[in-house]
């Protein structure tokens, strides 16, 4: 019996799982292709997972598409987008967009998208929207009609209600010039006066008709309508007879529009880049004149205004190039407080000034003098002391350099460099010596290379010779062994230590001379050297370090060509340690000598004792 139970409830399953691969059905006896489920009913619905707006945000990770129905807080279906949970306008949300009555209330831009807001009436209000006829319809000395599609020679093809094109051409029955209009069944023609003004969209610009034939606003024709407007390269303006008052509409002008300006009795309208109301400081200005200045009056009475500066047609010429010319020193003064003087050239322009530029002084006596007697603040970005600051603010580029450029015209030209100097003390300058292309640190303030010992370091690009440092008298050693590689070169050299893989020092014979072998009792002076530890003085050396070596003053007693004293306050005394390698080879050579004579001694010594032996022993055999 249970066995049977098993396989019923095997077989269940079996087929179920096998439905599942399917649509699956409820209500109905096979759902739709197009669906994995579908439910159907006509007196019950479908019931989603209902939580609490605590219980939804609760689910751990879930899933883009998962869904469920809130039941507290803004109930509805939500649904998780992928990011968040989003849930559907209630009705009070929309309400809050879309009224019933069909208005609209919103307190941010309202986004229409590609949609259009038609049927609005005529404004009557400042703030009211207008449609584009009616805008149209109060534009200038122009007279705007309906928009048109474009220009055609011949009759369009498939055209909607509405349609409107300029005749280029004859067709239809209309004439060139004409405006065609298609009512969904037919054309009709209307012949334009002038002045008439139309938007053509496919060109995307405005035409007018000038009594003979349409005109392109940006064409580059000039045309002008009698006492209203001309239109020259693309520029509209107002015609020579300029505005009368027939070309104004009535309330075109009215004293309430002047009212809204809020203007008050006395003030005038002026413009700073919108008009407005403006006040005269006093009185009425009746002429304005020029003699050996400016003079303004109004009658009997002077204005406070007055002109201190005299133009420049006064004392100087200008043209329309722009150019002033002054018969007498040119001066440019800011008035106020911290008001700043600005040069600005247009476009690709440069700002230029000629002759010699001084900045603190009356008179430069340079290129560009720079020159005062203020104290250093010590901060180079806040400071009135004679300072140059080349600054790069970018801070996002590794090419956001700042270049100071010192150049000359060639190898056949200057020296580039740069002077510091002290007035009457001392000078220096680092530069390029041009006839050997070296960088070059000066002992003297202009540059003067024709004596070596001026030559303080040397820099080349090629060579062994890489950097070169000379003693005072221009004396340097650059004949560098074969096969090496090349660096520094100097005559002297004084440091705290040297770290080395390999050193090598001339021994040429043919650069020495007087050449002895080291004397007899030399091993004597030797052994009387005394080797020490010791510790230098932290006043000399910083490192703690245990040394070994031995005492000038020790060791000048037995070899004094050893010991060198330096022309200090304290006549310090150096060592020739290189000199104690030759010494050392001596002693280790007389010692193996004595090495050898004792072996030699000791061998002849074991010899005599064997034959001995032999003798004691034939005796003893006797």
């Amino acid at each position: 019996m249970i066995m049977n139970q098993l396989k019923f409830v095997f077989g269940f399953f079996c087929l179920f799982a096998y439905h599942l691969n399917g649509q699956i059905g409820i209500g109905v006896e096979s759902a739709d292709a197009s669906a994995r489920l579908e439910l159907s009913s006509s007196s019950r619905g479908f019931l989603m997972p209902r939580l609490t707006q605590t219980q939804k945000n609760s689910i751990l990770s879930p899933n883009a598409g998962l869904m469920i129905y809130q039941t507290d807080n803004t109930t509805g279906f939500y649904y998780y987008n992928g990011n968040a949970w989003s849930g559907p306008l209630t009705s009070s949300e929309v309400d809050g967009y879309i009224k019933s009555n069909g208005t609209v209330d919103f307190s941010g831009a309202l986004n229409l998208g590609s949609n259009q807001i038609k049927n609005l009436g005529e404004p009557s209000r400042i703030s009211d929207i207008a449609t584009k006829s009616y805008v149209d319809g109060f534009s200038g000395g122009l007279i705007w009609k309906e928009s048109v599609i474009n220009l055609v020679s011949s009759a369009p093809n498939s055209p909607s209600t509405g349609d409107r094109y300029i005749l280029s051409g004859s067709w239809g029955g209309g004439s060139v010039n004409q405006i065609a209009t298609f009512s969904g069944s037919s054309w009709s023609f209307t012949t334009p006066t002038s002045k008439d003004a139309v938007f053509v969209t496919v060109p995307s610009n405005g035409y007018v008709y000038n009594g003979t034939t349409w005109t392109q606003f940006n064409s580059g024709t000039v045309y002008s309508f009698t006492n209203g407007l001309s239109n020259a390269n693309n520029t509209i303006s107002v015609a020579t007879a300029g505005v009368q008052t027939n070309h104004l509409a009535n309330g075109a002008i009215t004293a309430a529009k002047l009212n809204s300006m809020s203007a008050t009795s006395g003030q005038l309208l002026t413009y700073s880049g919108t008009w407005g109301p403006s006040s005269i400081s006093s009185g009425t200005v009746t002429s304005v004149s020029g003699g050996t200045g400016i003079s303004v009056t109004n009658g009997s009475t002077t204005p406070k205004v007055s002109f201190s500066v005299l133009g420049l047609s006064q004392w100087g010429t200008n043209s329309n190039t722009g150019s002033i010319t002054g018969n007498t020193a040119l001066t440019f003064t800011a008035g106020g407080t911290n008001e700043s003087i600005t040069l600005s050239p247009s476009g690709t322009g440069y700002t230029l000034i000629n002759g010699k530029v001084g900045l603190g002084i009356s008179t430069p006596t340079t290129t560009l003098n720079i020159q005062n007697s203020n104290v250093y603040s010590g901060n180079p970005n806040s400071n009135s002391a004679p300072t140059l600051q080349l600054f790069n603010s970018n801070n996002t580029s590794s090419n956001a350099h700042s270049v100071a450029v010192v150049r000359t015209g060639g190898n056949s030209g200057g020296d580039p460099y740069t002077s510091f100097d002290i007035t009457g003390v001392k000078g220096y300058t680092v530069g390029i010596e041009n006839s050997t292309d070296r960088m070059v640190f000066n002992s003297k303030w202009n540059f003067i290379n024709s004596s070596a010992g001026n030559k303080m370091i040397q820099f080349n690009t090629t060579g062994q010779s890489r950097v070169i440092i000379s003693d005072e008298y221009g004396n340097v050693k650059t004949n560098w062994p074969s096969g090496w590689g090349g660096g520094l070169c100097t005559w002297d050299l004084s440091v705290s230590g040297i770290y080395y893989s390999t050193t090598s020092i001339m021994s040429d014979s043919r650069l020495k001379n007087t050449v002895n072998p080291l004397k007899s009792n030399f091993a004597d002076d030797y052994m009387k050297l005394n080797p020490v530890s010791y510790y230098w003085n932290e006043d000399v050396f910083k490192v703690h370090q245990l040394n070994y070596g031995f005492i000038s003053q020790e060791v000048e007693q037995i070899f004094p060509d050893l010991i060198s004293t330096a022309t200090d306050e304290i006549q310090t005394k150096s060592m020739n340690y290189q000199s104690l390698h030759s010494m050392n080879v001596e002693m280790v050579k007389r010692h193996e000598n004595t090495l050898q004579e004792m072996q030699a001694q000791n061998e002849k010594q074991e010899m005599e004792m064997l034959e001995l032996r032999n003798q004691i022993q034939q005796k003893l055999n006797k």
